[in-house]
């Protein structure tokens, strides 16, 4: 879950996908060590709809609260 985490914040905080996932160290969104949440939440970010990116965004941090609130985020 980290790493879909690690990749919604910097987006919504103003950084891009890629700066994301340089940071993370895979320059794709198929990196190996991705993880299946966080390459779905990538392919959501680069849809051309911007309704597609804003409902990814917004699930990704929603449930980024709730695992803060549960103090279930790793």
């Amino acid at each position: 879950m980290w790493k879909r985490s690690f990749v919604a914040t910097t987006v919504a905080l103003g950084d891009g996908v890629d700066d994301a996932l340089a940071a993370i160290g895979g320059p794709s969104s198929r990196a190996p060590d991705l993880g299946a949440s966080a390459v779905e939440l990538v392919d959501q970010l680069r849809a051309p709809q911007r309704a597609t990116r804003a409902a990814g965004l917004a699930k990704a941090v929603r449930d980024i609260v709730v695992a803060l609130d549960e103090g279930t985020l790793r």
